[in-house]
């Protein structure tokens, strides 16, 4: 079996994300779909945007998979076009680890050994994963180990309502539909912040989750007496406290409050893991699959399980292709965590799939047919791309 043709696309969906949960898209660059939200340094689209690929064998099997790029999805895909499916024509698609190492070292000497450069190389390896399972007419859980759990507990991911009353309804109303805990966004000073997740603490009672999610905002002093207010209110996890690039500093706050320190979103490799384990940077590991891949999440997930941390693999903008692989990676983890649950972005994740993916009494069913287990809606991913790319035998 051979890889004969690989597609790419440039998929934007006239969805808005919401991260602070307000309709309107400040401080707009001219020209583009992007913004600066209010209280993050971080740019955001008011589209849903990702990069989805196909890859199709001479035998005719057919693999999805996606490339997380909820910011300028050309450029993964100028990237697969151009350069990392020409390199990958005419393999063995079921040789995961050496198409995987393959193309990471295509430019590996020249430095390009994150960010954008594996965003592309996950979404041939998803597509991957997909036609090995079909090939061997199993799921891609089933190919990864033991299946540990085939309902996921999920936690709610963000509570996007612009007043906090509405949040706090929110949060509890979710708690009682069976999901095991929320998880916020809060891009204000130590008090207010501390102030909010007392609130959503006394909405959803003692015993139910409750993560904060600072997305890198934060300078140390901050941090600190966000952390320290955070163990007073058994916090599941403190998540991004403060810039990426400081691991140091992340040790540090570690090592200065009890709640854990959760990381993994900015990361993409075994190799961005492995400082921040020397150091102990993190009690929590959150590699994200539809940024990593499930080859190089596998990778991530056992050198930080030999370090005895806790794997909660991280979801965010991107659609259902990227939840069922995130999703049967979770299934086999033994020290996973609860699963983030996207819940605003979930319907439209789920417009990609001929038959969308399950959640009930607020957990995840993980999908059982071979490979990812699902059928993209072919039609609709070409009718919501701005651009496609081809390249064949």
């Amino acid at each position: 079996m051979q890889i004969q043709t690989i597609e790419v696309f440039s998929f934007k969906f006239d969805h808005h994300y919401r991260l602070g949960g307000h309709t309107e898209s400040p401080n707009r660059f001219p020209g583009t779909d992007y913004y600066f939200e209010p209280q993050w340094k971080h740019a955001y689209s008011r589209l849903t945007e990702s990069c989805l690929v196909k890859i199709t064998t001479n035998t005719g099997l057919v693999g999805w998979g996606e490339a997380q790029s909820p910011l300028v999805p050309e450029v993964p895909a100028t990237l697969i076009s151009k350069l990392m499916g020409p390199a990958i024509l005419g393999l063995d698609p079921t040789d995961t680890d050496f198409i995987y190492d393959r193309l990471y070292h295509l430019s590996h000497a020249r430095g390009h050994t994150t960010s954008y450069t594996i965003d592309a190389i996950t979404g041939i390896d998803l597509a991957l994963w997909d036609i090995k399972g079909k090939a061997e007419n199993k799921p891609v859980n089933q190919l990864l180990g033991r299946v540990v759990n085939h309902r996921l507990p999920l936690y709610v991911s963000g509570l996007r309502r612009p007043e906090l009353a509405d949040r706090e309804l929110l949060a509890k109303e979710k708690i009682a539909e069976g999901f095991k805990g929320v998880k916020i966004f809060i891009g204000a000073g130590a008090k207010e912040t501390l102030r909010e997740i007392e609130a959503i603490r006394t909405a959803i009672g003692p015993d139910a989750e409750l993560a904060f999610d600072a997305i890198c905002r934060h300078d140390y002093a901050t941090a600190l007496q966000i952390g320290s207010g955070l163990d007073q209110l058994n916090a599941m996890w403190f998540e991004a406290p403060i810039e990426p690039e400081d691991i140091a500093g992340h040790a540090k706050l570690a090592n200065n409050i009890k709640t854990p320190i959760a990381i993994g979103e900015p990361l993409r490799t075994v190799r961005e893991f492995e400082p921040w384990l020397a150091l102990d940077a993190m009690q929590i590991a959150q590699p994200d699959i539809v940024r990593c891949g499930i080859t190089g999440g596998q990778r991530i997930i056992n050198k930080v399980t030999e370090k005895g941390l806790k794997v909660s693999p991280h979801i965010g903008i991107c659609t259902a292709i990227g939840v069922a692989a995130t999703w049967h990676v979770t299934s086999v983890l033994e020290n996973a965590t609860s699963q983030e649950h996207q819940l605003d972005m979930f319907e439209t994740a789920n417009k990609v799939l001929d038959t969308p993916l399950q959640v009930e009494s607020g957990k995840a069913i993980v999908p059982v047919g071979a490979g990812l287990g699902i059928s993209v809606n072919e039609d609709f991913v070409k009718k919501n791309s701005s651009e496609t790319w081809m390249v064949s035998l």
